[in-house]
Order: C-alpha cells, then sequence, then structure tokens
C-alpha cells in the first residue's frame, strides 16, 4: 500500500515491526536503539509517531515501575502482518537479528526490577521484583542497613533473580516446588 512507501508511514510500521519481532514489551529507549541501525529518525519525531500510535490504539503504553512499557495491540499486530512486506528485506533481516540477539537480555532488563530508596536513619528499603507480562510474579520488600549492602544486594538481584525465586520457592514449598516447575515446563 502506498502509504508505507516512506516517511512517517514507514517509520512507524518499522516501529511496529521491531516490537512484534522482539516477542515482549520494550522501553521506547529499547525501540529507538533497535531503530538506529534501519532508519535515522530523530528521538523526538519518534515519540511524536509513538504518541500517534498509541493514540490510534496500534500500540499500549503501560507503566510498570519506574519506566513504560509498550506492548503491540491486536490491531497492531494485524497492521504489521497485512504490510511487513512493505519493508525491505535488508531491514527485515536486520530488525529480526537484532530482535533474537537481543530478546533475553531486553526481557530480563523489563521484567527483573530493583527499586531502592533512601530512609532517614541512613538504611535503605529495598523493592525485589520479577514481573511477568503486566503484573508482579514474586516481589520481596527489604529494609538494608547501609547504600553498600543495598547496591550489593541490587547487583545479586539483577544478575540472579531467577535462581533466587526458585531457592526462595524451594525453601518455602519443599519438594513441592520443583515438581511444579517441572510440570510446568513440560
Amino acid at each position: 500500500m502506498a502509504f508505507f512507501s516512506g516517511g512517517q508511514g514507514m517509520v512507524k510500521l518499522l516501529m511496529l515491526y521491531i516490537i512484534e519481532r522482539f516477542r515482549t514489551p520494550i522501553t521506547r529507549e529499547q525501540l529507538y536503539t533497535a531503530m538506529v541501525n534501519v532508519d535515522d529518525t530523530g528521538f523526538f519525531e519518534m515519540s511524536e509517531l509513538l504518541a500517534e500510535l498509541e493514540r490510534d490504539r496500534y500500540l499500549l503504553t503501560a507503566p510498570v515501575r519506574q519506566q513504560q512499557l509498550l506492548f503491540l495491540t491486536e490491531k497492531g499486530a494485524e497492521l504489521v502482518k497485512a504490510f511487513e512486506r512493505e519493508i525491505a528485506k535488508s531491514s527485515r533481516d536486520e530488525m529480526a537479528g537484532y530482535a533474537d540477539e537481543n530478546r533475553e537480555r531486553i526481557r530480563r532488563e523489563n521484567c527483573i526490577v530493583t527499586d531502592a530508596l533512601p530512609r532517614g536513619d541512613g538504611s535503605w528499603s529495598l523493592n525485589l521484583a520479577i514481573l511477568d507480562s503486566n503484573s508482579v510474579a514474586f516481589e520481596m520488600n527489604l529494609l538494608m542497613p547501609d547504600s553498600h549492602s543495598t547496591y550489593t544486594a541490587q547487583q545479586r538481584w539483577l544478575a540472579g533473580a531467577d535462581k533466587i525465586y526458585l531457592e526462595m520457592l524451594e525453601r518455602l514449598c519443599g519438594d513441592n516446588a520443583r515438581s511444579e516447575e517441572k510440570e510446568g515446563s513440560e
């Protein structure tokens, strides 16, 4: 269709295509980084185009913790399916490759979160969470003695939240946690 032959219409299609290829919600910054290799649209113009896509219900922006994630709507997915051939094959291949190489990293960045707030007495409130889609799958709120302990806990959480989560389940549920985990993966 001529609408996608170039200009802003094509940029919108490119943005929807890359969001679809990730198969997980992404932030505006992650989308911009992915698009840099295939399009030279500036960040502010891209922000305006994203607002139009959201207004027209091709995508949904949802606040999750301290960020906003972009979700492709059914209408957006249908548009991508109908018009993805309008995107040059080399661009499609490049975006698909980028999404495949970075999907797990981006999923972890957006689903494994940590928030820390200093308290008046020098201690810190630390929140560690694993998000699943748009809901909290696991969350811990801890009172930490100082900033160093808080930073250490955050780094360990970001590096191994999945293992920590499984260990917590195992300690809380015993053998039931492992058997349920195995059943869910089969």
